[in-house]
């Protein structure tokens, strides 16, 4: 998100999509993807209105909701999510998470990949539960 609100500022003070695009090390194209609906908001560089990071903000959350909310991009968390319980019980019961997918895979036949899951498990567990993941080594000293 930070970076869209780059762009948006950036634009705002006059810059041109090249200079933009140069100055944030991002591609002329993704920059115009992104610049494309603050010319359809009929916004001009400098206002009016004028906008602040807040305002650019908010626009970008109604223009790109998938940047925002990451369960959006994710199309195997609603599957996974099926199985929240399950996963928060065999984590606290200390099962690694590779061990919980195929367990899924082989039980309930879910259509994710590990790093799918990892990644549900990051974005959606409270930390409590992921704190059991953590393994810490111990070295013995003589």
């Amino acid at each position: 998100m930070i970076d869209l609100i780059e762009i948006y500022v950036h634009w705002y003070a006059g810059r041109s999509q090249a200079q933009i695009a140069d100055s944030l090390g991002m591609d002329r194209k993704t920059v115009r993807k992104y610049l494309a609906p603050v010319a359809g908001a009929g916004l001009v560089p400098g206002g009016p209105p004028v906008m602040t990071e807040a305002d650019w903000r908010a626009r970008a959350q109604s223009w790109f909701p998938a940047l925002v909310d990451r369960g959006l991009r994710q199309v195997t968390w609603p599957a996974i999510d099926v199985h929240r319980d399950y996963v928060t019980a065999q984590l606290k019961a200390g099962v690694t998470v590779s061990t919980i997918h195929q367990r899924l895979v082989d039980e309930h036949a879910l259509a994710a990949s590990v790093a799918s899951l990892r990644r549900w498990v990051a974005g959606n567990l409270p930390e409590e539960v992921r704190r059991a993941q953590v393994r810490v080594a111990c070295l013995l000293t003589s």
